[in-house]
């Protein structure tokens, strides 16, 4: 029975061979305590206690055994849990007890497969050049490995050493790297292109980003493919890094545009980095950095594209929000991105927009206020409303009330500012000066600068 095993792995392993790992705990008494894997917070709130295989959080309140510590921990299933506990620990699981073979193992099998070969690929003769283009972008060996960067070459062995470990026709195309032109002769879509595998939350390759190396190429050659949608990769339920984000050391979700701001800002130390894959936000995304962390930081490229991406992304972020859950907003110089900065060993102008990160709120009001014009008071009505408008998409009706309050402080704000200028620019509107008192005036400076004159001009002055 799945029962007994369940409590004979729990019996079996302590709790703290499997925290203690992933958390850093220190003893007080028969407990332990450590930093919350689970929210952000600075004092240790998270207790182990080994006698009763049991962990909690008296600041998130997360609670459970080592089954639910890994499941969060490691965004996996139960069935998932359970087998890697056993394996890393010698259990032996009865056959029934094993999850199912997934129905799409075949597509797994050859994507892991393809992924090897590129990675192999990259590495030796065939992938020289883009090995070098890499460098020259100042990509780490150690990143390459960590993201399993790979190079498509032109050659058809590919193909052959796929067919040769038994993988079908029908599988390959159904992954989206190999398609059939008018012939029927089968290519490969990312010949010559540095690949960027793509993986699931459990770490599983589930299709590939392709990018032609090089500033010069042909205008009807895309720089970036990527694989088509499948049964195995919906965009809008994985995020580029995330399975190395969620280990991540620093348990901070910082969200940038394209895999090579997510590779750089890892190797520039931002762990936690991540990358929507050519979509906007989705709730599944939402809620996946949610686990890991309370408020994600959203740092988009420093273009009005960029700008625009990130106050859009609010549509799909406002109906989701929940107390204690949100997000940050932070503004890169104009016509920078994480990449280039990073290049150009100005990380410090990351840090400093981390560290003056504005929260969604406020996004809110100044995005719009950034991005559409207001120079009349229509405009900014127009504004006004469209702000009201995008807060009515909270479902929360104790945050939708804060944020139509702090809207309308906004405003008086914005009314004030308004008052203020016109009262300044009175300030500058000076009374008319009649001739004899600018007479006067000069006269009053000249003998105090040259009180030598007074005798000259003495009668006049006291006729005045």
């Amino acid at each position: 029975m799945q029962n007994d095993i369940v409590e004979y792995i729990k019996n079996k392993v302590s709790i703290l061979d499997i925290i203690s790992p992933r958390v850093k705990l220190r003893r007080q008494g028969k407990d332990w305590f450590g930093i919350c894997p689970f929210h952000s917070e600075k004092t240790g709130s998270f207790k182990v206690d080994p006698g009763a295989g049991f962990y909690y959080c008296f600041g998130c309140g997360a609670h459970g055994d080592i089954f639910s510590f890994m499941m969060e921990f490691e965004k996996i299933t139960f069935p998932e849990a359970l087998e890697r506990i056993a394996n890393a620990h010698g259990i032996q699981l009865p056959k029934k007890e094993v999850t199912q073979q997934n129905p799409n193992k075949k597509s797994f099998d050859a994507l892991e497969t393809i992924k090897l070969w590129f990675a192999n690929q990259l590495v030796t003769r065939p992938g020289a050049d883009a090995l070098a283009y890499l460098e020259e972008r100042k990509i780490s060996r150690e990143s390459i490995e960590k993201f399993q960067l790979g190079f498509a070459g032109d050659e058809n062995n590919l193909l052959t050493h796929l067919k040769d470990q038994k993988f079908s026709e029908s599988t390959l195309q159904k992954i989206g790297v190999f398609s059939k032109n008018s012939l029927g002769k089968f290519f490969n879509r990312y010949s010559g292109r540095i690949i960027f595998p793509i993986l699931d939350s459990a770490g599983k390759c589930i299709g590939f980003g392709g990018r032609i190396f090089g500033e010069s190429f042909p205008k009807e050659i895309a720089k970036y493919i990527n694989s088509p949608e499948s049964e195995i990769y919906v965009k809008n339920q994985n995020l580029y890094g995330f399975s190395l984000a969620k280990k991540g050391k620093t348990r901070e979700i910082i969200f940038v545009e394209g895999y090579l701001d997510v590779i750089s800002m890892h190797q520039a130390g931002f762990d936690g980095t991540v990358a929507p894959l050519g979509t906007a936000l989705s709730e599944t995304q939402i809620e996946m950095c949610w686990k890991i962390c309370d408020t994600p930081t959203i740092m988009l490229d420093g273009d009005s594209a960029g700008v625009k991406a990130s106050y859009r992304w609010l549509d799909k972020i406002l109906p989701v929000l929940q107390p204690g859950k949100s997000f940050k907003i932070a503004q890169l110089p104009q016509n920078t991105d994480p990449d280039s900065l990073i290049f150009n060993e100005r990380v410090d102008i990351i840090k400093d927009a981390l560290k003056n990160a504005i929260s969604l709120s406020q996004w809110l009001w100044d995005g719009a206020f950034l991005l559409y014009p207001s120079e009349t008071p229509e405009q900014k009505a127009s504004i006004i409303k469209m702000i009201q408008e995008k807060i009515s998409l909270i479902r929360d009706p104790s945050l939708k009330k804060l944020y139509f309050s702090e809207m309308k402080e906004n405003e008086r704000k914005l009314y004030r500012s308004r008052y203020r200028k016109s009262l300044n620019n009175d300030s500058k509107i000076h009374p008319v000066i009649s001739a004899d008192e600018k007479f006067e005036k000069i006269l009053v400076v000249s003998l105090i600068n040259h009180p030598y004159i007074l005798d000259r001009v003495i009668e006049s002055f006291t006729n005045i």
